[in-house]
């Protein structure tokens, strides 16, 4: 099966196209990264789209970043999944994620709307065991971003590990994979790289409800 990935950099699209990878019939043709409208950062974690590319490129994988707008979203999304259609043979999409219904049926009715099949590789999976599962497999793994009213910044540039999935687990209205946005991530390693993402960080700056540190490519 030929795919594209939706994909932020974080955790989730990467253990997602990791499962997905763990049939050799199946195959990512692109990464399908939604920027901002300037194009300068991914649009769901805000990572500079330049630290995307890098990721790509130490994962050897062809990599989509679109510019886009708030109201644009879908229409732009649509172009690009045709166009991998079109000239990529693509059949499928692959999708991070885990239970929030109402993101599984927008992207379930686009999809079917340019024709290709959507998986999701983490569907219904207990999120406790799921972030177990991504730190075993020995992704690295930083964050980058939390909302603001859950997590203090002492959890930006955190290491997602053992001690992380301990400390998470105690807290109460925080899922341990962050599916309700508590937190977003950065994965610089793991089974699936070539070679390994070389960052720095930098500032912590407020964007709306959530707090941010500047992940600096090296």
């Amino acid at each position: 099966m030929k795919a594209f990935v939706s994909w932020s950099g974080g955790k989730d699209c990467m253990f997602a196209l990791y499962r997905f990878l763990q049939d050799s019939q199946n195959s990512a043709v692109a990464l399908v990264n939604m920027c901002n409208e300037e194009g300068v950062k991914s649009r769901s974690h805000g990572i500079s789209s330049e630290l995307i590319r890098l990721q790509a490129q130490c994962m050897g994988l062809p990599i989509i970043q679109q510019g886009v707008s708030d109201k644009g979203y879908e229409y732009h999304f649509k172009r690009v999944v045709t166009n991998l259609v079109e000239t990529q043979g693509v059949t499928a999409g692959v999708f991070g994620d885990i239970y929030l219904q109402q993101h599984r049926d927008w992207i379930e009715r686009v999809c079917s709307e340019v024709g290709v099949t959507p998986i999701f590789p983490l569907w219904g999976m207990e999120t406790h065991q799921l972030l177990h599962h991504f730190i075993e497999a020995d992704f690295k793994t930083v964050t980058v971003s939390v909302r603001s009213d859950l997590l203090a910044n002492s959890w930006l540039g955190r290491t997602i590990d053992k001690a992380f999935l301990v400390e998470i687990s105690q807290l109460n209205g925080v899922d341990p994979c962050a599916e309700n946005g508590e937190y977003h991530t950065f994965v610089y390693n793991g089974p699936l790289f070539k070679s390994e993402v070389k960052y720095s960080l930098g500032d912590i700056y407020s964007d709306g409800n959530h707090n941010f540190i500047q992940v600096i490519s090296q």
